[in-house]
């Protein structure tokens, strides 16, 4: 009977020290992955205002192929509304 309660107790305490290692490590495990993610999202805020600047040059340069398009468009338009006048004109 008390060679079973010394092996018990030699059984815990081996669990105990391998328990003990595996914390350790894990915790330098999660500290190592809490410096990566902060390095990470450094460069990600990086990235983002890159990502910001092309952003607002590809509106800008929308806003102006939209407005040329539109001047383009309606200057057509009066073009030939002129031609249809002129020929209206002349049928009176």
């Amino acid at each position: 009977m008390e060679f079973l309660n010394i092996m018990l107790a030699v059984l815990g305490i081996i669990l105990l020290v391998v328990l003990i290692i595996l914390f350790v490590r894990l915790n330098l495990t999660v500290s190592r992955i809490n410096i990566l993610l902060d390095d990470l999202e450094n460069k990600m805020k990086t990235v983002n205002r890159v990502f910001t600047v092309v952003d607002k040059v590809s509106d800008s340069v929308s806003l102006v192929g939209d407005r040329m398009v539109d001047t383009i468009s309606s200057f057509i338009s009066k073009l030939f509304t002129r031609n249809k006048k002129i020929e209206e004109k002349e049928e009176f």
